[in-house]
Parts: C-alpha cells; structure tokens; sequence
C-alpha cells in the first residue's frame, strides 16, 4: 500500500529481499535474485504521455501511487545489481545483471543497459538509450536519444552527445560509440557520427566527423594524433614510472 515507507505493486515479481521499504515500484516490475534496491529508488515510472493523461481525469481520487501502478508496463531489473538513492528508472527499461548505479541516476523508458555497466551519479540516460556490456560511465552526463554505446566503453564525467544536425528538429540522428573506445572528461560529440573501435577521445575535445578505429583524437575541432598502440604504450610507461 502506498503510505511514507514507499510502494511496492502487488503485480511485481521480487526475487530479492534486499529492496528498501522506501522504494517505489510499480506495474509488473522485476527485480532478480540478489539485487540491491536502496533508498528512494523509484523503478517502473510511467512515461510522461501516461502521467500527462491522469491530469485530464481529475474525478479520479485514488492515490497518486495506485495510479501510476495501473499505467505502469514496468522494468526489469536483472540479478546482482546495486541501484542506489534516489534513482529512478522508467518502464520499459532493461538492466542486465551485475549493473550499478550512484546516485541521483535517471533512466528514462525503453533503455536497455548490459551486464556489467556502470553509471555514474547524477547521470541522465534519456528515452531508448542503449549501452553495452562492462561500459563505465562517470558521473554529470547527459545521453540523449539516439545514441548506441557498445561493449567495454569508458566515459569520463560531463561528456555530451547531440542527436539533432539542426536544433530544433523533428529528425533525430543515431551516434554510435564503437567496442572498447575511451572519451575523455568534457568531450562533446556532434551528432551522426561514429566513433570507431578503441578510439580514444582526449579531453575537452570537440569530434565533428567520424573518427576511424584505433585513432587518438584531440582538439577544438579534433584531429587525430596517435594510434591507440601508442596511446596504450604511453599509458603502461605512465603507470610504471610512478615507481
């Protein structure tokens, strides 16, 4: 029942006993075997279409959490993973197993995030997002629609995706993040490009085109200028100098 402790629908599967009494769960919501739901977490969140229709039914006097429990088709929440305070994730959204969140996270419908992944607080993922196994996403980003990450991908905090060519339109254009890239704090990606795989972004960087596998990229607008070989030799002389 909806009361200060939170709300937990009589139509959800719970596999779990590690759910905070406080969380929100509504629809036919799963939550597998030895996840982690802690404070505040709202899982199963109506789209804002749904939520915008209760507003025009105002002879409805049930409580706000029964009728989000009616609209909601839920989300799936896989086995091993750690949602932490006040996340929410929309329904229609899948996580893979051994999948954490920070804090303050926003999932927004239709997303599908792999196993592995993490995403750092304060992250928003917008409306049919996709994002591969073991990627790290740090924290303060922002991922519109549109946008397709693949497998083993690092994201340093405050990268930025466009998906609009010409702002404000009604065609939004696919960017795609190719396996084991790395994009650096800052970064800002245009929209309609694909970075290839292991790809490495420097900081603060703006990418206007496409950028072939194995490139380094740097700059305003970036150019290339290493390989990834002699990125990953100047990495491992980095981390063995400090000795």
């Amino acid at each position: 029942m909806p009361n200060n402790q939170g709300f937990q629908s009589k139509n959800a599967l719970m596999e779990s006993s590690f759910v905070s009494k406080t969380t929100c769960i509504y629809g036919p919501s799963k939550i597998k075997k030895n996840s982690i739901i802690d404070s505040f977490v709202v899982i199963g969140y109506p789209t804002r279409a749904k939520t915008n229709q209760i507003t025009l039914k105002s002879e409805i006097q049930l409580p706000i959490e029964y009728l989000y429990d009616q609209i909601s088709t839920g989300s799936i929440i896989g086995e091993n993973n750690h949602i932490r305070p006040f996340t929410t994730i929309y329904e229609t959204s899948l996580l893979e197993d051994h999948v954490e969140t920070g804090t303050n996270v926003i999932i927004r419908e239709n997303c599908q995030i792999g196993s592995g992944s993490i995403i750092g607080s304060s992250t928003v993922l917008d409306s049919g997002v996709v994002i591969g196994k073991k990627v790290r996403i740090q924290s303060n980003n922002f991922i519109p629609p549109k946008i397709v990450l693949g497998d083993n991908i690092f994201l340093g905090p405050g990268v930025r995706f466009a998906n609009d060519l010409y702002p404000v339109s009604s065609r939004l254009v696919t960017t795609i993040v190719e396996d084991n890239a790395i994009i650096g704090i800052g970064a800002i990606i245009l929209a309609g490009i694909t970075i290839g795989e292991g790809a490495v972004i420097a900081a603060g960087s703006i990418i206007t085109k496409d950028v072939p596998s194995g490139h380094v990229m740097m700059g305003t607008p970036a150019r290339c200028i290493m390989t990834r070989e002699e990125y990953d030799l100047k990495q491992k002389n980095y981390e063995t100098s400090q000795n």
